[in-house]
């Protein structure tokens, strides 16, 4: 039997959290984040996540190499080292367990906070990054304009949240979602006056559609044939090599057109918004 793990896109299902939640059961959340820590290297999901926001800051932030740099739930803190490409980074999560995992990656410049009041000063950072991250928070307004304060004016916020609540599974029960995503309403958790979208796309695009399928299904046997006497389970299995790697190449395909044109549907949304150089700006 395949390890489970935490995630929310799983074999085109779903996305995984940044661990800025910390979950109600403490052993859960130590299960989770071991999980976390074996699968973010090498499973499809996260290398090919990794791969399409790396490309779409190196369009947008091209030679930039000393940015300062919040990465907001950080979980296991493995997106640190790639954002070391941008500047200097500092990791900060709720979990306590989340900041262990990432001093074992050697990742030391981390500290633990409440993403909706972190503790650190307005308009500090030039890149405010949390991935998959709202979406296990009660007050996603209040994180977001947290996160907000917190970029320096001309900076950039990057967000990913999983989309379409109609894909709803007990993956999001398990990972203690509170929601999926509808476009408007990520837009809608960004102050027109503060900042200006420079990148909105789904991802994820290429397997929507299996995912769909998948999840309809579960949603009709349900109805039809009551709960399962199963357990719930996570998406996240240990993949056979072949399988990991097809499931990467075909994500992987989708970098371009996330850092171009768009993508009209997907299991995520990304998001790149840049502060306006007036907003927060103190007054005279």
């Amino acid at each position: 039997m395949g390890r489970a793990a935490v995630g929310e896109h799983a074999v085109a299902l779903g996305s995984v959290r940044g661990a800025a939640f910390v979950f109600r059961s403490e052993g859960l959340e130590r299960s989770y984040y071991g999980e976390y820590f074996f699968f973010e290297q090498d499973n499809w999901w996260f290398v090919s996540r990794r791969r399409i926001f790396l490309a779409l800051l190196r369009r947008f932030l091209p030679a930039r190499r000393d940015l300062e740099i919040l990465d907001a739930g950080c979980g296991t803190g493995i997106n640190l080292d790639y954002l070391a490409e941008f500047g200097s980074v500092l990791g900060v999560d709720a979990s306590e367990e989340a900041i262990e995992f990432c001093r074992r990656r050697g990742n030391l410049n981390v500290t633990r906070s409440d993403l909706t009041a972190l503790d650190v000063g307005e308009r500090r950072f030039d890149l405010v990054t949390a991935l998959d991250v709202i979406e296990h928070i009660d007050d996603d307004a209040s994180a977001v304009r947290e996160l907000l304060r917190v970029t320096r004016p001309g900076g950039h916020l990057l967000l990913t949240v999983p989309a379409f609540p109609e894909l709803w599974s007990d993956h999001d029960e398990i990972n203690h979602h509170r929601r999926r995503y509808r476009a408007r309403e990520v837009r809608s958790l960004l102050p027109a006056a503060e900042c200006d979208v420079v990148r909105f796309t789904y991802m994820n695009s290429f397997l929507f559609p299996m995912a769909y399928a998948v999840r309809t299904w579960q949603q009709i046997s349900r109805k039809v044939f009551g709960p399962t006497s199963l357990p719930p389970r996570t998406d996240f299995v240990d993949y056979h090599p072949v399988v990991n790697a097809l499931l990467t190449a075909v994500f992987t395909l989708e970098t371009p057109l996330v850092s171009t044109t768009g993508l009209p549907f997907g299991l995520s949304i990304l998001c790149l918004v840049r502060k306006r150089p007036e907003a927060g700006a103190p007054p005279p």
